[in-house]
């Protein structure tokens, strides 16, 4: 009997539905916690789980090109700082959504940092996602500007994150990369955490713990689907975390998009669409 997908496909759908878990479950645990002190969280999670395993596989540990390692890790704290911001001040699926324009300032910011240039159609693909940013944000009038404002500037940060981390692929093991998030989170967040710190109660503990738990599970498949599948096929099905957050957002929430912000997720979707198929 053939199989309905690739494994690598399973993997992709498995990575989008634990990374909307971990936006659900930031979201929820943010309710009352901060969000700095949710990344704080997130990234000691992630710093002992990654160096246990690149401590057992005998790799460098702060890697070999450490000043670019440090900017990886310093714009990934930047956009993961705004994307846990969003989370816990608008619905999840303009938040989720926002933070999918990333892929689109990846390419906007490739021929600056990697001197790899843009086609004529990708300029026009990034103009489509920021008319859909627009909708999302201003016709409903049912976001604040400080959240979209905030939200993309997250993803102009993943964007030059993004751009770094091929830039170390020839000199890094992926691990050596994923690492130097959390480490450099960790120390950015302590002031924050410090002045502001709210002493986790009941559940709370538990959706600290989960956070972590999700992300390095979505990682984990991820990688998984990444190696077995095409990247613009992997891709294009990493775009049901959108499905599953609105999904969440709805039943959990009950937000319910408007017809504005619909469109405007549909002109974001279509844009990412093109860039993945342009792969």
């Amino acid at each position: 009997m053939q199989r309905l997908f690739s494994r690598g496909i399973w993997y992709m759908i498995g990575a989008a539905f634990f990374f909307s878990l971990m936006s659900v479950t930031v979201k929820a645990t943010g309710q009352r916690i901060p969000s700095q002190e949710l990344v704080l969280a997130r990234s000691l999670f992630i710093f002992i789980t990654t160096g246990i395993l690149i401590y057992r596989r005998h790799f460098p540990f702060w890697g070999r090109n450490k000043p670019i390692l440090f900017l990886r890790g310093l714009f990934g704290f930047l956009a993961l700082s705004a994307f846990f911001y969003t989370l816990t001040t608008i619905p999840i699926a303009y938040s989720v959504v926002i933070q999918y324009t990333s892929p689109l300032f990846t390419a906007f910011l490739a021929p600056f940092i990697l001197k790899e240039p843009n086609t004529p159609r990708q300029w026009v693909l990034l103009f489509i996602a920021f008319l859909g940013v627009v909708f999302i944000a201003k016709p409903g009038q049912s976001v604040a500007y400080l959240p979209v404002v905030v939200g993309l500037f997250g993803a102009f940060s993943a964007g030059i994150a993004y751009n770094l981390v091929r830039k170390l692929r020839s000199t890094e093991h992926p691990l050596n990369i994923i690492l130097y998030l959390p480490a450099v989170s960790i120390p950015l967040t302590l002031p924050s955490v410090c002045n502001h710190f709210v002493l986790p109660m009941g559940l709370e503990w538990l959706g600290l713990l989960l956070i972590g738990f999700f992300t390095f599970v979505a990682q984990v498949f991820l990688t998984k689907g990444l190696h077995l599948e095409k990247a613009a096929r992997a891709t294009n099905v990493s775009y049901l975390m959108i499905v599953f957050s609105t999904l969440f957002g709805m039943l959990i929430w009950h937000e319910i998009p408007d017809l504005w912000a619909l469109l405007g997720m549909f002109l974001i979707v279509a844009a990412l669409l093109g860039v993945s198929r342009g792969q």
